[in-house]
């Protein structure tokens, strides 16, 4: 009992770090202007633009729906879902339509009021796994501002 009491300080740290490591994941992004917004894109994303909208999409080709979109007008509502309100750690909305063989699909809504206009990230993922915590979708979020 003593041994451990004499080590146990020395571990506090490392098993802090440990619990850490996983609620925060780092995500490398590179900074973007399109449209008068300045945004990050996440590692492995490539931007293409629309007529209201600008898309982060997965570099690589995937089976499922991975796409981030930031609009410039007020999107769409998601058809035939289940919507959730949210507060935590802004305003938003989690839209659910059942899927098929890739499992359910998953609507992030996030809108951002940058100077005179308003914003919104919209994050759609397919996943087997449950609900997705869309750190990617979040972190682009909280980049997102005018251009400077």
């Amino acid at each position: 009992m003593v041994k451990w009491l004499k080590i146990f300080p020395f571990l506090v740290p490392f098993i802090l770090a440990s619990c850490n490591a996983e609620q925060q994941r780092v995500i490398e992004m590179k900074t973007e202007v399109v449209d008068g917004l300045q945004f990050g894109v996440p590692e492995g994303r490539k931007v293409e633009t629309g007529a209201d909208h600008i898309l982060l999409l997965p570099e690589e080709t995937l089976r499922e729906v991975d796409e981030i979109a930031i609009w410039t007008t007020a999107p769409q509502p998601v058809a035939g879902g289940v919507d959730t309100k949210g507060t935590d750690p802004a305003p938003h909305t989690l839209t659910t339509v059942e899927g098929g063989m890739g499992g359910p699909e998953y609507t992030l809504t996030i809108p951002k009021q940058i100077a005179d206009r308003q914003a919104y990230v919209r994050a759609y993922i397919q996943s087997e796994g449950g609900t997705p915590a869309f750190d990617e979708a979040w972190q682009v979020w909280e980049s997102l501002a005018a251009e400077k």
